[in-house]
């Protein structure tokens, strides 16, 4: 209400002023209705990263919930290489299925508490990213409470980025 009576006593005192204010909100189906301040568009050259960046915020997500589903659609078959127990080699996984089997036998056995990127990398030469994650939790027994490195990469297929290699370090 208050916005109304605004704008109609600025278009009485002065059309031009209030014309320039209220077109862009009497407009519909403004893009910018729906964008957060500041909210800009990536910056040419700079679209595979912030594509990257999402891959990685939606595997921050689910890993943080210990959605082991979510994660296995995150991942590229073809070419994935897992080792969630610290110290242990990287094992191929070939099918959705395998790359399940990996996540959620590693998954439920730790009560997860957190999950944070702390550093994220991008080589366009090689086409492939990097982001380290702290992986915080409970490996239960004489382990107990720990925080693991976990490094993710990721490179980007025909229609989306999808992690190539997961590997969790002491």
């Amino acid at each position: 209400m208050a916005l109304r009576r605004l704008l109609v006593l600025a278009w009485i005192t002065c059309p031009a002023w209030a014309a320039v204010f209220a077109l862009p909100l009497l407009l519909p189906g403004r893009a910018c209705a729906g964008e957060a301040p500041g909210a800009l568009p990536p910056e040419k050259g700079h679209e595979e990263s912030a594509t990257a960046i999402r891959l990685f915020a939606s595997v921050e997500e689910a890993w943080a919930r210990s959605d082991a589903e979510r994660l296995t659609s995150l991942i590229d078959t073809t070419a994935v290489r897992i080792a969630l127990k610290p110290g242990a080699p990287l094992t191929s996984a070939l099918t959705r299925v395998a790359a399940a089997f990996l996540l959620q036998d590693q998954l439920r056995l730790v009560h997860t508490r957190g999950f944070r990127m702390i550093r994220f990398e991008c080589d366009k030469k090689r086409e492939l990213c990097r982001a380290i994650a702290v992986w915080t939790g409970d490996w239960g027994g004489r382990q107990g409470n720990r925080a693991v490195r976990v490094t993710l990469t990721a490179r980007p297929t025909t229609s989306r980025w999808l992690l190539t290699e997961i590997r969790a370090e002491d």
